[in-house]
């Protein structure tokens, strides 16, 4: 009889470990299949000592190479804090844009919708 091992990304303080634990839980959560569904754009997060990228892909979602022509949907940009509690669901995003805690350059309704993925992605507590 195999044993099926459930492999399960922390939620690191490093912001590569963040992202990838964020896009593991969209993957993992079945519900979010829906939700992404048509949705093609790239997110830019920037951090003072980093920059990171999101494709979005009619339901994949991944880390993608900084597009050397700087053209992306949407950009955040802010603390190496503020932005991980952001994408780990802890803060809302637009509660951050508010506070002045961040810039975003993108439209209302992906804000809107990163928003929403990054609280309905937020790892469960066991």
């Amino acid at each position: 009889m195999k044993s099926l091992l459930s492999i399960r990304l922390t939620w690191g303080e490093d912001m590569k470990e963040v992202t990838a634990a964020f896009i593991h839980e969209v993957k993992t959560k079945g519900h979010l299949a829906i939700f992404l569904k048509g949705v093609f754009f790239t997110l830019c997060i920037r951090t003072k000592d980093e920059i990171l990228c999101i494709q979005f892909q009619n339901g994949d979602v991944k880390i993608c190479q900084p597009d050397p022509s700087n053209s992306y949907d949407v950009l955040i940009s802010g603390s190496k804090d503020q932005v991980c509690s952001i994408i780990k669901g802890n803060e809302k995003l637009r509660n951050a844009i508010r506070n002045k805690k961040i810039l975003v350059d993108s439209s209302f309704r992906r804000v809107l919708f990163l928003e929403s993925l990054f609280l309905l992605s937020k790892q469960d507590v066991s």
